[in-house]
């Protein structure tokens, strides 16, 4: 069976006049980019190719809803980024309703107007892509989505000679650092709380100046460079967190270099039940 005779087939079955077939497969082959491919066999394809012939199908029908079950998994890394952005453009043209079930969080982020986090069945939040990302409703949430995920530090909160909530940092030169907390959190006082950091809020540098940061020297332990920017491993409290330099960063491995902690871009959780606590 050729691609045209792949993407009529359903229509074939509810018994259009061919005219009309031909001229579904016409128009959602055009729209797929397909259309020089009608007269070939399946196996004359692309993994790529056959994907977006899987969606022809579909497509023709005209449905009122789509379930696309992790449509991109087997396919390799730059193909992924492709047929995302064939669904992109297609979910912009459709204007159509589209379930879409994926592991991959880059995905997810990208292609969903909402995002619905499962485990185990059942429903963590659903939310925006920004929601989701920035006020995450647990530390599953948060620690699914982004690349590389969100940085968890354990610690305890205390208060200040003036009743400030506070928590300690032991830095890469093994001094101790103050880190002022929201005056919310001031019913924690003593208690073991986890501070969510994702790795672009602790950066040798401030893009905004009037962010009010806290600078602690760190070492730098594996040093990742991506292209755009250098992920930096380094040790909070005996904890591994990621970091988000600049390309342009001078840095070595075993370097004690001075980071900044953006705290207003912080998600606080409980210890115990890892549920968010609002700040």
């Amino acid at each position: 069976m050729t691609v045209h005779g792949n993407i009529a087939f359903g229509l074939k079955i509810r018994k259009m006049p061919q005219e009309q077939i031909d001229a579904e497969v016409n128009r959602v082959a055009e729209m797929l980019q397909i259309d020089h491919l009608l007269d070939r066999k399946p196996s004359q394809l692309s993994g790529g190719q056959r994907q977006r012939v899987a969606m022809g199908r579909a497509l023709a029908r005209r449905p009122k809803l789509y379930l696309f079950d992790e449509p991109l998994s087997n396919l390799d890394a730059k193909l992924r980024v492709e047929m995302r952005h064939q669904i992109k453009r297609l979910h912009q043209q459709l204007n159509t309703t589209i379930v879409y079930v994926t592991h991959d969080q880059i995905e997810a982020m990208t292609l969903a107007d909402r995002i619905a986090v499962m485990k185990d069945g059942e429903l963590q939040q659903l939310g925006t892509p920004k929601e989701i990302y920035n006020e995450p409703n647990n530390m599953f949430v948060a620690g699914f989505m982004g690349s590389p995920s969100m940085n968890f530090i354990k610690t305890r909160v205390d208060l200040d000679e003036n009743d400030k909530p506070i928590i300690r940092v032991v830095s890469g030169d093994n001094e101790q650092h103050v880190v002022a907390l929201p005056e919310s959190l001031r019913p924690q006082d003593g208690n073991e709380i986890v501070i969510g950091l994702r790795p672009e809020h602790i950066t040798e540098k401030l893009e905004d100046e009037t962010v009010v940061a806290t600078q602690v020297s760190l070492k730098l332990e594996v040093l990742e460079p991506t292209g755009p920017d250098v992920i930096a491993m380094v040790k909070v409290n005996d904890q591994e967190v990621a970091c988000r330099l600049s390309p342009e960063f001078d840095a070595s491995v075993g370097q004690v270099a001075p980071l900044y902690f953006d705290m207003s871009k912080a998600v606080f959780f409980d210890a115990v039940t890892e549920e968010r606590l609002v700040v």
